[in-house]
């Protein structure tokens, strides 16, 4: 957990960057009205990795079988957790829903990329 949190602080210049990003992509769009789909995806995509680096922590010395049980059950909490606040925007509008998904999908892939990162060092 401690690596996780450690390579996101490192690395939260790369996170600003691409909300900057999308945000002038939203801004040129004409769809200011969508800036807090970033917010969204970026909390959306936080929550999943401290969460899952949580569950990797607690798993460790656990025997194979409870250690299956225990990330398949964290991995449906994480999925219920987006298609939730994903359904929430789809109730709101159509254009939020894509915003955020698009946002969840984008901060995701960079988060892998910046554990891709930390992890050669």
């Amino acid at each position: 957990m401690k690596q996780v949190i450690c390579a996101f602080g490192q690395n939260y210049k790369i996170f600003l960057a691409v909300a900057a990003i999308l945000a002038v992509q939203l801004f040129g769009a004409g769809k200011l009205h969508l800036c807090g789909a970033i917010l969204i995806g970026a909390i959306l995509t936080l929550f999943w990795f401290l969460s899952t680096a949580a569950r990797l922590e607690t798993i460790i010395g656990m025997s194979v079988e409870r250690a299956k049980r225990i990330m398949l059950i964290g991995l449906l909490f994480r999925l219920g957790m987006v298609f939730a606040v994903l359904g929430v925007a789809v109730h709101i509008s159509d254009e939020l829903f894509i915003a955020s998904a698009s946002c969840f999908g984008t901060f995701y892939l960079t988060a892998l990329v910046i554990l891709a990162r930390y992890g050669r060092r």
